[in-house]
């Protein structure tokens, strides 16, 4: 498939997303919810144009120096990913998602990157966006707790399979409380700062 038709492809994609968020407003993901997804998997979001180099230099020195493979995409990444179905492991196919990544972070507000990502991405089974994966868990978002909203962000790292086994709640539970410490961090790093000023 030749990258005009992807980007095609990712630009009707994300219009019908739009759509499907308006459409639900009582449905979607909180602030926080994007906030825990920023924090956790792509935590210099504000200041890459769609890719994060540094994190791809990591992941390029843990990879092929230590021999321990890690990933290095950013949100747009995982979105264009999501919406294309591509998971193709070869050099192109990470190349094209770079590319189409820097152009939807130029094409769409920042900061509805996350969100979308989070109404189409796969928490696991049963669960292929997150209208599914709230009524496959019974939660409402309005009154979802922090610690709901963390668990459920981390099924996108870990997603759940029909019959969830100690190990991969334990995955789970550790992600979301990683993510919850992080985000707590990075507010009373902001709180320092602004009392500092």
């Amino acid at each position: 498939m030749n990258i005009r038709r992807q980007w095609r492809t990712v630009t009707e994609a994300i219009a019908a997303i739009e759509e499907d968020v308006d459409r639900y407003p009582d449905l979607r993901p909180s602030s926080r919810m994007c906030s825990l997804l920023i924090v956790a998997e792509d935590h210099r979001f504000e200041l890459h144009p769609g890719l994060d180099p540094l994190a791809i230099c990591r992941a390029g020195l843990m990879t092929y120096v230590v021999g321990q493979r890690q990933g290095a995409s950013t949100i747009a990444m995982q979105l264009v990913r999501t919406i294309t179905k591509d998971t193709e492991l070869t050099v192109r196919r990470k190349l094209v998602e770079m590319l189409l990544a820097i152009q939807l972070t130029q094409q769409v507000s920042r900061n509805k990157l996350p969100l979308f990502y989070l109404w189409c991405g796969y928490y696991g089974w049963n669960m292929n966006n997150f209208r599914a994966a709230c009524r496959r868990l019974n939660l409402v978002p309005s009154s979802m707790t922090r610690d709901d909203e963390a668990r459920l962000v981390a099924m996108l790292k870990y997603p759940l399979p029909e019959r969830c086994t100690e190990k991969r709640e334990n995955q789970i539970q550790n992600r979301a409380t990683y993510m919850i410490r992080r985000l707590e961090y990075q507010g009373a790093m902001k709180r320092d700062i602004q009392i500092g000023h």
